[in-house]
């Protein structure tokens, strides 16, 4: 059965997205966000201390890593990973609860946390560092410890996967673990000098308490939040609507301007707080839409 790359990711778009991350910078200036300047560790890779692994060269890569006898032998050029005291830690928290399973047109809001996660982790792989990850589910949050190499990068993809293919579930318990607990694991984790990311919607985004989860992080790493949302979120259509779950149902006409105009209102103030937050603590925050795929966007972003 073929699989709807906009509804749920697979292993092979994943991986391809992999590759393409090997083409981003992470660093700082990005465009079209949140003006910053944050920690940033020299990301040169070199021939110097611990072997990591031996894989396929590709185009851009150190031509003096290469191994030129496994490369005779095989036919195809292989080149060999070291690692420097300057790897560092890559954790990326992908929020891949329910409330992400949504999009009005394009991609669900959870693929593109899913492939934007891809893309950071493909990008970490290329440069040797170790990839960690927090996921937050319906019900539990899921962690998957930092390592390095390409057999690391596929166990991690196929963990996210195997979370997205769970989505959407109905059932969700009041206890449910939320965006405050997801960043409260990564603080108890005590990364420092890491590079942390947050593929979320932020739609319980907590301005007393999600907001200190989120300064002690940046306290000692380099944050990077990822925004996803979707239009139909901050604009209702001018139609009438019904909306509901599994316990209630409201019906939202046309003619109701006051209600509208309260929701959005309300969606606006909570994106300026994120955005106000992250602006004010100098940390980049960078928004993308279920509207367009996300290694368009990414690449847009992260542009020099």
């Amino acid at each position: 059965m073929t699989v709807d790359l906009r509804i749920y990711p697979t292993s092979e778009r994943l991986a391809e997205l992999t590759l393409l991350g090997r083409k981003i910078s992470w660093q700082p200036p990005y465009q079209k966000l949140t003006p910053l300047t944050g920690k940033h560790r020299s990301q040169q890779r070199g021939r110097g201390l611990d072997f990591v692994e031996l894989r396929h060269y590709y185009a851009g890569d150190d031509v003096r890593c290469i191994d030129w006898k496994v490369t005779q032998r095989t036919g195809q050029p292989y080149l060999r990973v070291y690692a420097e005291e300057n790897d560092k830690n890559i954790a990326l928290l992908i929020d891949l609860r329910t409330r992400m399973f949504f999009a009005s047109d394009g991609h669900m809001k959870s693929v593109i946390a899913c492939e934007a996660a891809a893309i950071a982790a493909g990008t970490a792989c290329h440069h040797g560092d170790r990839v960690g990850a927090v996921i937050l589910t319906d019900s539990e949050i899921v962690t998957l410890p930092f390592r390095r190499g390409e057999k690391a990068l596929m166990a991690l993809l196929s963990a996210i996967i195997e979370q997205s293919n769970k989505l959407p579930n109905w059932i969700v318990s009041k206890k449910a673990p939320n965006l405050e607990g997801a960043l409260k694991h990564l603080v108890d984790l005590g990364l420092k000098e890491s590079q942390c990311f947050i593929f979320s919607d932020f739609s319980d985004y907590d301005q007393q308490n999600s907001s200190v989860m989120i300064d002690n992080l940046a306290s000692q790493n380099n944050l990077v939040g990822i925004r996803i949302t979707d239009p139909l979120e901050e604009q209702f259509p001018n139609q009438n609507l019904v909306i509901g779950n599994d316990s209630y149902q409201v019906e939202l006409k046309k003619s109701d301007q006051s209600t509208r105009e309260r929701y959005e209102h309300y969606v606006q103030e909570q994106k300026q707080s994120l955005s106000e937050h992250f602006m004010r603590h100098r940390l980049a925050l960078l928004d993308m839409s279920t509207q367009h795929d996300a290694w368009t966007q990414l690449l847009s972003l992260t542009k020099q």
